[in-house]
Formats: structure tokens, C-alpha cells, sequence
């Protein structure tokens, strides 16, 4: 995501520039409906995406920098990893799964736009 002049863009998809910003009003989570969701497996196809999306980003020349961040980014991780455990029935001979443990974690990376002085950045 990129938050650009007030408004909220989808990296990996750009057409899709007005999300909103939703806070649950217990939890305090924040999410963002209609925000592209991809799963992944291993970190090359983590890499791809977040070239994909830097590709997209809002960016431009200033007289301090070829080239200066004019959006905040914004990269929220969900992980999500489930553990399979097995239980002992009663005889060493029967063995049954018990549902999975499942953990989940949530990673929120931001990047904020560059702050540079008008008067020294041009």
C-alpha cells in the first residue's frame, strides 16, 4: 500500500487506488478491504512482490536526491503457520490427529516519505 496525498493505493494493484482504512473498534486491528491478499510460500516470491510494488510507488527527482519517496509505504506480513500434532488414544496401537495449533502473527513495515526541506530539495 501507499498512502499519497490522502489516499490510500494498492502497490500490487494501482487501479485500485481508494481503500479504506478500517479499525476494529475491540481489537484495535487495523485492516484494509479490498486490498490485494497473496500468498506466499518461500521468500524469492516475497522478493518479487515487494519489487513488484516498490516498481509502483509514487516517486520523484529532488536537487538532494535522483529520486525521493513521495508516498508513505506501507507492508502488512500475516503469517500464518499451523502445526499438526498427534494424541495417544488409550493402546500404544491407536494413534488420532488433533486439530492443528494454529499460530498467526501480523508484521506492519512502514516507510515514510521523504521529509527533505523545500528549500534545500527544490
Amino acid at each position: 500500500m501507499q498512502l499519497y496525498m490522502e489516499t490510500v493505493q494498492d502497490l500490487l494493484d494501482p487501479a485500485n487506488d481508494n481503500i479504506a482504512i478500517v479499525e476494529d473498534p475491540k481489537s484495535g486491528d487495523v485492516s484494509l478491504p479490498g486490498a490485494t491478499l497473496v500468498e506466499i510460500r518461500d521468500q524469492h516470491s516475497f522478493l518479487e512482490l515487494l519489487q513488484l510494488g516498490e516498481a509502483h510507488r509514487f516517486a520523484a527527482n529532488t536537487k538532494l536526491n535522483t529520486e525521493s519517496s513521495r508516498s508513505h509505504a506501507i507492508l502488512m506480513v500475516h503469517v500464518r503457520r499451523s502445526l499438526k500434532t498427534e494424541s495417544n488414544g488409550n493402546s500404544h496401537m491407536t494413534k488420532s490427529l488433533k486439530p492443528p495449533v494454529v499460530r498467526k502473527g501480523k508484521l506492519v513495515v512502514v516507510d515514510l516519505a521523504g521529509s527533505e526541506r523545500i528549500s534545500k530539495s527544490g
